[in-house]
Parts: structure tokens; C-alpha cells; sequence
């Protein structure tokens, strides 16, 4: 699978948005280490990130769609794996994020 990313830009010159999508297929939104989807202010702050894998909101190490203010702090998050909505609670301890967290500590450990 071929992935493209795609900027669209304001009139202003700056950024829109940026895309991570399937090449010949827009719909299908996916980027492995880092948002997929970011929207930006028409003054050029970021507004919104989303992570997506395989055409699903997903993210094991943070929240998968973050809302920003224009001054750049964060006035919303929300939790995914697998495309379903979790409470903070429910991702830090769904079982694909605890077997992530092993993973990363013996990683440090041999580091």
C-alpha cells in the first residue's frame, strides 16, 4: 500500500490541512508514526491532529485526536483504539496499550 501525503493551503498561503491517505483512495487515512490528519488556523496554529491506522482513529502512546486552541494549548483529546472511543481510563489500561508499555520498558532496559 502506497501511502501520499496531501497539503492543501489557505489563500494566505498557509497551511489547511495535511493528509496521510492511500494513493487512489482519499478516504483511506493512515500514517504509522505521527497524525494523520492535521488542521491548521488560518494564521497558521495548529487546530487538530488525528491519528489514524488503517483507515482507523488509533493511537497506543497518546490521544488520537487532539483539539487546540489558538494560542497553541489543548482544550480537548480524545482516546481510540481500533476506531472505539475510550475514556482516559479505559486506554491506559486496555491491553494493547499494556502490552505497548512492555514492549517500550524492555526496550529502555536494553538500551
Amino acid at each position: 500500500m502506497k501511502i501520499k501525503k496531501n497539503v492543501r493551503h489557505y489563500g494566505n498561503g498557509n497551511i489547511a490541512n495535511e493528509l496521510w491517505d492511500k494513493e487512489g483512495d482519499d478516504r483511506y487515512w493512515h500514517r504509522e508514526y505521527g497524525p494523520a490528519y492535521t488542521e491548521y488556523y488560518v494564521t497558521g496554529e495548529k487546530e487538530l491532529e488525528e491519528w489514524w491506522v488503517e483507515d482507523k482513529l488509533h493511537r497506543i502512546d497518546g490521544p488520537a485526536r487532539i483539539f487546540y486552541n489558538i494560542d497553541g494549548t489543548i482544550w480537548f483529546q480524545d482516546y481510540y483504539i481500533n476506531d472505539i472511543n475510550l475514556t482516559k481510563e479505559q486506554w491506559e489500561n486496555h491491553p494493547l496499550r499494556q502490552e505497548w508499555l512492555i514492549k517500550e520498558a524492555m526496550k529502555e532496559a536494553l538500551e
